[in-house]
């Protein structure tokens, strides 16, 4: 079957969606496009405001720095007042904490305030899976979490290319000129616009279609333990560990290299804004129409780890590539690859890991997933900053492929033998 039949065959699959998934599917649409501004220019708008890289490095820890110490709260949380309302709440903090960040130019109050966008990213992020899980069944799960995906990255193009677009508009409409505070503060105005729409489809989802399955006899879902013994408890399950510590190594080595990577490309290869912003729009578009065939990937190679194991190596092959080529053409060519191989494991590894346990402890798991992924971004860019200002960029590219290495051999040696069979109903169809 060829890629426009499966794609077609997709959307038909989405129209015989129950009405939450529909709703829930629009999030990473309008999220996506924020969230692409939002990368493009936040590094740019730190230097313009006159800090350092080693601020910025700070800046870029402090959501990470909000996760590390409140994700396991919040996982708790919303295991216990539902996903839908933990996942509303969340966004509507990071709506206000990012107009708080556009609002001040102090260093602490910026750093303030995106502590705060953290603890809300960190709420609607461990409660939006669990939620997702909950609205799926077994036979679309894997499909509608793909779909997920391809949307977020999807929506990456259009909010990738806008945003290399808007210094030129803004300088033709508002005689802003590009380069400035100003410039890259209205266009950080702009992305905070389209997130204010992402609040509308969650809030349209029936509150019961959010609500967790209770199980009398688990304290952890009825509340009477204290976070630290709903802590020990969880930890105690050896499959908890096999799940955080690759997730933990993948954490580790991504927060050293992806927030840098547009610095990496103008610095090294003298990239222009203009075509940065080509150059994300298209591995959005990419890595988006190759997670739409991450369930056939799983079909072909029998089992979601196969393909998670298949996707993570190949994905270091073109971070080796990005990382050591003296050439801007086939540096590109491993950014998109590292990118697109990378993010197709990504809802073969979340619709597995929440099938791994209760229902009723899977934002709890979430936020634990979460933790060992932030802990690595709330530490990492910083130590990079550093490194960039001494060494450059070639040390953080070499750890980054260990720490990537490490965690695929781990979900290889933990999960081989998983019996893991994907449905043959899921989306995207085999050939």
């Amino acid at each position: 079957m060829s890629i426009f039949k499966k794609l077609a065959h997709q959307v038909q699959v989405v129209g015989s969606y129950d009405r939450s998934v529909k709703l829930f599917l629009s999030i990473p649409i309008t999220y996506g496009l924020y969230f692409a501004v939002r990368t493009l220019f936040f590094n740019f708008y730190i230097l313009a405001l006159g800090f350092d890289k080693g601020y910025l490095g700070l800046a870029n820890g402090m959501t990470a720095a909000a996760a590390l110490i409140f994700a396991f709260p919040l996982g708790v949380l919303t295991d216990r007042i539902g996903r839908k309302r933990s996942a509303l709440y969340g966004l509507i903090l990071v709506a206000i904490s990012f107009l708080a960040f556009l609002l001040v130019s102090d260093k602490t109050a910026i750093l303030v305030a995106l502590f705060a966008s953290g603890i809300g990213d960190t709420l609607y992020l461990v409660a939006s899976t669990p939620l997702l899980t909950r609205l799926t069944t077994l036979q679309n799960r894997v499909a509608v979490f793909s779909l997920r995906a391809a949307l977020f990255t999807f929506s990456g193009v259009l909010g990738s290319y806008l945003g290399g677009q808007l210094p030129d508009w803004m300088e033709t409409l508002l005689k802003i000129t590009p380069g400035t505070v100003s410039s890259y503060r209205g266009i950080l105005y702009f992305s905070f616009g389209i997130l204010l729409l992402t609040l509308i489809p969650l809030s349209m989802i029936p509150r019961g279609d959010g609500e967790v399955t209770r199980q009398p006899d688990r304290s952890a879902a009825g509340g009477k333990d204290s976070l630290w013994q709903i802590l020990q408890n969880i930890l105690r399950k050896k499959i908890i560990w096999q799940l955080i510590l690759p997730n933990l190594a993948i954490g580790f080595g991504a927060a050293l290299m992806v927030p840098y990577l547009n610095l990496y490309l103008v610095e090294v290869f003298s990239v222009s804004e203009r075509t940065l912003g080509t150059l994300f729009s298209i591995s959005a578009l990419i890595t988006g129409t190759g997670t739409l065939f991450s369930p056939w990937l799983a079909r072909w190679l029998g089992n979601r780890i196969r393909a998670l194991v298949a996707a993570q190596t190949t994905s270091l092959l073109f971070l080796l590539m990005l990382g050591f080529s003296p050439w801007l053409g086939i540096a590109v060519v491993g950014f998109w690859g590292r990118n697109l191989f990378m993010n197709m494991g990504q809802p073969l590894f979340n619709s597995f890991a929440m099938e791994q346990i209760a229902e009723n402890e899977q934002g709890t798991l979430n936020s634990l997933l979460s933790l060992s992924w932030q802990m690595g971004w709330a530490l990492m860019p910083v130590i990079s900053g550093f490194i960039q200002e001494n060494y450059g960029f070639t040390p953080i590219f070499i750890t980054t492929s260990i720490l990537y290495g490490i965690s695929t051999f781990m979900i290889w040696s933990f999960f081989k033998h998983s019996e893991d069979p994907v449905k043959r109903s899921a989306a995207v169809p085999a050939d």
